[in-house]
């Protein structure tokens, strides 16, 4: 590391011997390039089905809206289409779309319209997020972050100067440097996704090293990969809606091509220095990730002249680096809007993602900036620290919120162009971002949760952070790169098993998904027809289920697509199964005593979608004269049971149809059966008293409707029910009678005793 230092300083004199127009070039900037960037609202003149220009409209106008599932443009007009005359869709893309409100007497009308429509999951403000950056015009020609041997040097006016810190105040890159040296070659290629302003991609500190989409053919006006987005060679300029993710002016004293400052983007390249600036090429400095096999996503989400952003485009960057399979996330912006699309989509994420924690010097815990504040297993919330280990007066703190702590402070990195010091949290994150770089490089199988666990549990102690943050250190790149062997891995993709259900008319198909690898299910998703892994973009394309269940109106083949936090992914092809069958019906009747009414009792049974309606008309019918509305007299089933009364008797029909559209019926023959005689098997029954007896009467003819009633002469001395179960109660005589509807009687004397031992 101690080479290694000299190896800069001999670079930057060099530097300053050699090539005037460069140190000219960075006391200029020193001078002129004070950065303090602050988030307002991005605009779109026209709605997403064309054009890319920004508004200028009232910031509080817009709405985030997230549906229950994915919805094409008609779906997306028919929930418009109460509201469309004060409303503009400025984006929409599957199940999220961005919608501004013309009229501000009508925001809180339509915001609440949303809330409250079957359709929408969340309906929120747009809000602002700030880069976390205090601008600093010194210059230091080594990185005390990799190696901190008590000093450093500042570079001023064009001269350097040489800085007594605390010695060891680093994240020893160094060590870690040398001992990845003497390990076997690691062939993980890690994606950092830089969501911030733009990236100088021609930098020659960084060009060999940025991210290219090598399924995408430049600048030939054509989708290649069908992701969504068109020449998206480097990433995608979300502010801008193109792919432009720098934007250069040519400075003629200078002769180089520096940051436009109609469109700075100075700040995404700072970090993406610090994180993989080339090593070794005798140029510049080195990221700290830049002895693996590094490449940075460029998604540039602010832009103009304040470097202004929306949490709505970081959703989209987010989804756009899910779906195109970056490893990390870094986040050198914040809010303090809550946001809970903006923590959904982290959350539903399989990368890590790195959050500066603000630079105002106040407490998260009380005062929250998002997404830092966001307690996530897939996210590591980072404060500031100088070359001393201290806190300054910008590093801002949280005893619960905030994860750890990351040099900050005087740090020197790429601008578009050239190169320049710079300091707060957002300098803090990248260097987290880039020790977790290292530890992804080791393997194809972590996953956020794991690594973050390594970081944390590997951190180097700096006396003097415990009062302020949960875990009072910075990164041990050395001490992580040592312990990474001990993460667990997933190398198991989750199981689906699905099951259908009938719900009405419509099939209720629930979705179990388990993930024996240990890194947690992610998501799950689905979509019509047969489709494979690759066509859920990393699952970020598909429906989803709502509390392991999906509805749905038709049978048919779907796809279910299910993935863990390891990028481990599944899909399972399933037939839903139309209910073919229809209910079936069982009826029954009983004749009134006085032979004025007729019962008939119903039970009605569907093992698939339920039965809908059940009716009944006189005569024998087919199930097609029960269609016309009006027709039959409707029954209403209780426990599938139900009775009606006739008058007369003859045939009756029964219909039942399930929700599916199955029909069947059923014919009953009621006809009353006089009875001919009614007796008993015995005239006398001597019975104990507390026994118990069933006097069965016998009556002609055995199909007879008549109904038997019992009486008992005596109900102090026997009682009989009106199944014939008599009970003896006290010593005496007592005649039960049977008797059917039409007179005919018959008698059993019952002799109560006291029981004999």
């Amino acid at each position: 590391m101690v080479s290694y230092a000299k190896q800069k300083d001999g670079n930057i004199m060099a530097i300053e011997k050699k090539n005037f127009r460069l140190i000219f070039s960075l006391v200029i900037i020193q001078l002129l390039t004070i950065i303090t960037i602050t988030f307002s609202f991005s605009k779109y003149s026209k709605l997403i089905y064309g054009g890319n220009e920004k508004l200028s409209k009232d910031d509080d106008r817009d709405l985030i809206v997230f549906f229950q599932d994915e919805i094409d443009k008609h779906h997306l007009d028919e929930i418009l289409k109460e509201i469309r005359d004060f409303v503009e869709v400025k984006r929409h893309i599957g199940d999220y779309a961005l919608v501004s409100v013309n009229d501000k007497g009508k925001y809180e009308d339509i915001k609440g319209y949303l809330d409250k429509h079957p359709s929408v999951k969340i309906v929120q403000q747009d809000g602002s997020i700030q880069l976390m950056q205090v601008s600093d015009d010194t210059y230091a020609k080594t990185q005390w972050a990799i190696h901190n041997p008590g000093y450093y040097s500042m570079f001023l006016s064009g001269s350097l100067r040489e800085v007594s810190v605390t010695p060891d105040i680093d994240m020893d890159v160094a060590e870690a440097w040398l001992h990845m040296e003497q390990e076997n070659a690691r062939p993980k290629r890690v994606v950092v996704a830089i969501i911030d302003t733009g990236v100088d991609y021609n930098h020659p500190d960084l060009k060999d090293n940025i991210w290219i989409n090598e399924n995408e053919i430049p600048d030939d006006g054509i989708d290649n990969d069908n992701n969504g987005y068109i020449d998206d060679v480097y990433g995608w300029d979300f502010y801008n809606d193109d792919a432009s993710v720098c934007h250069y002016r040519y400075n003629r004293v200078l002769g180089l091509n520096l940051s436009d400052p109609n469109d700075n983007d100075d700040h995404g390249t700072h970090i993406a220095g610090i994180i993989g600036a080339v090593k070794d090429n005798k140029i510049g400095i080195a990221g700290i990730a830049s002895n693996i096999d590094i490449k940075l996503m460029i998604l540039k989400i602010n832009g103009g002249k304040q470097g202004s952003g929306s949490i709505s485009d970081a959703i989209e960057a987010i989804k756009y680096a899910t779906m195109m399979g970056a490893d990390i996330c870094n986040i050198s912006w914040g809010t303090g809007q809550y946001s809970p699309a903006l923590e959904e989509v982290i959350k539903e994420s399989d990368m890590l993602f790195v959050a500066a924690a603000g630079n105002s010097g106040s407490d998260n815990d009380t005062k929250p900036i998002y997404p830092a504040n966001f307690q996530l297993d897939n996210l590591i919330s980072v404060t500031f620290i100088d070359a001393n280990g201290n806190m300054t007066k910008q590093s801002n703190y949280g005893k619960t919120t905030i994860d750890l702590a990351a040099p900050g402070t005087d740090i020197l990195s790429t601008v578009v162009g050239t190169y320049q010091t710079l300091s707060g949290s957002s300098m803090a994150a990248p260097q987290v971002s880039a020790v977790a770089a290292l530890l992804y490089s080791y393997d194809e199988n972590l996953y956020p949760q794991a690594v973050k666990n390594v970081i944390i549990n590997c951190l180097k102690p700096i006396a003097g952070l415990s009062d302020f943050i949960k875990k009072p250190g910075i990164p041990s790149a050395y001490a992580a790169v040592l312990n990474i062997k001990n993460a667990q891995r997933d190398y198991i993709a989750p199981a689906i098993n699905l099951k259908t259900e009938y719900n009405k008319e419509s099939f209720l198909v629930s979705v179990k998904a388990e993930d024996e690898g240990g890194s947690g299910i992610r998501v799950i998703r689905w979509l019509p027809g047969e489709k494979t892994i690759e066509e859920f973009g990393r699952g970020t394309i598909g429906l989803r289920t709502e509390n392991g269940q999906v509805k749905m109106a038709k049978a048919g083949t779907y796809t279910f697509y299910v993935s863990d936090y390891a990028g481990n992914e599944n899909v399972a092809i399933y037939n839903v199964e139309d209910d073919l069958t229809p209910p079936t019906i069982s009826a029954g009747y009983t004749v009134a005593d006085d032979y004025k009414s007729r019962t008939i009792t119903v039970k009605v049974k569907d093992g698939q979608s339920g039965v809908k309606r059940v009716k009944y008309m006189s005569g024998k019918r087919k199930a097609e004269e029960f269609l016309p509305a009006g027709s039959g007299t409707e029954i209403k089933l209780k426990d599938n049971k139900a009775s009606f009364k006739v008058k007369k008797d003859g045939y009756y029909t029964i219909y039942a149809i399930d929700y599916r559209g199955n029909q069947t019926v059923n014919v009953i023959n009621v006809k009353t059966i006089v009875s001919e005689e009614v007796k008993f098997t015995r005239t006398e029954k001597i019975m104990n008293i507390g026994e118990k007896y069933v006097l069965r009467a016998f009556v002609k003819p055995a199909n007879t409707t008549d109904v038997v009633t019992y009486t008992s002469s005596d109900e102090r001395i026997a009682v009989i029910n009106k199944n014939g179960n008599i009970t003896a109660l006290r010593e005496g005589t007592a005649l039960i009678t049977a008797r059917t509807s039409n007179g005919h009687k018959a008698v059993c004397k019952i002799i109560v005793k006291k029981n004999r031992n």
